[in-house]
């Protein structure tokens, strides 16, 4: 009777073993990798995407205006396997959130008629252009990223490389690019 316990220990040993060797394999060594698929759940594939919205930009005393903006949306995947004590392996946590890849910032001026400190606001909106699957511990996009100013026109579309005009213009973009992972 002793000896069946001592090898249902020892296979329930072999098998968590097993599961954490399966989540390191696709989880690799980067931490920060993307997971679009777990061995547990093969039907199911991570997803996110960059869905158009109206947002409504408002400020004390201003007429707000409706802008075409977008919002990230999607599922990633995270999961976090129990630790030991002492730790016998690395920790096996991972989390991931469909947020903005690739943004554009842009200044919308409201109109503030009733207001005697200034006749108008300049607001400045985080447009969205991409989504993806992205660390939760990611910093903001704006961390070492690339910035840029391009004119109001195509808001939403990747803007061409500015000029020395684009620069004075009175409604500017300011883009945001993450660098790459690697």
């Amino acid at each position: 009777m002793a000896n069946d316990s001592a090898v249902k220990t020892g296979l329930a040993m072999w098998l968590r073993v097993l599961f954490a060797c399966l989540l390191l394999e696709f989880c690799g060594a980067a931490p920060h990798a993307h997971i679009n698929r777990l061995t547990l759940f093969p039907d199911k594939s991570a997803w996110c995407e960059a869905k158009n919205i109206t947002q409504i930009i408002g400020h004390t005393g201003c007429t707000p205006r409706s802008i075409q903006n977008r919002a990230c949306l999607g599922q990633c995947f995270s999961y976090s396997v129990p630790n030991t004590f002492p730790q016998s392996t690395e920790s096996l946590v991972h989390c991931d959130s469909c947020m903005p890849a690739q943004t554009q910032w842009e200044v919308v001026t409201l109109d503030c008629a009733g207001s005697d400190e200034a006749p108008r606001v300049d607001k400045l909106v985080e447009r969205i252009l991409h989504c993806s699957c992205q660390s939760c511990s990611k910093e903001s996009s704006q961390e070492g990223a690339l910035l840029q100013l391009y004119p109001s026109e195509g808001a939403l579309e990747t803007p061409s490389q500015p000029d020395a005009a684009h620069t004075q213009h009175a409604h500017a973009h300011l883009d945001v690019q993450a660098p790459e992972a690697g």
